[in-house]
């Protein structure tokens, strides 16, 4: 009996942990409005921003340059970095080469 309370408590303890860690999906920037567009590449989300009717002349750059993660949340470059590579102590800024 004990081996099967032992089991059962394992498993528990495995469950606690099965939510999936927070990964970075892809290059965003965030328009002067707040509104948020992916791309591949910052570059790419660039385009795809300054395409939308009323955004053409928006050129999103420093903390409005940065990534979307899996719990569809904008993060910066330096919060990127952290989620991206969390065993490296060195503070950096994430690019979208990195994903690549």
């Amino acid at each position: 009996m004990q081996l099967g309370s032992e089991y059962s408590r394992a498993m528990s303890a495995m469950n606690l942990r099965a939510t999936p860690p927070e990964i970075i999906i892809c290059a965003a920037v965030r328009a002067s409005n707040g509104k948020v567009v992916s791309g591949h590449r910052h570059n790419d989300a660039i385009r795809a921003l300054q395409a939308l009717s009323g955004y053409e002349g928006e050129q999103p750059r420093g903390e409005d340059q940065g990534f979307v993660t899996s719990n569809n949340r904008f993060v910066n470059r330096r919060e990127a970095y952290r989620l991206h590579f969390p065993k490296r102590a060195e503070p950096d800024e994430l690019r979208s080469d990195d994903l690549f």
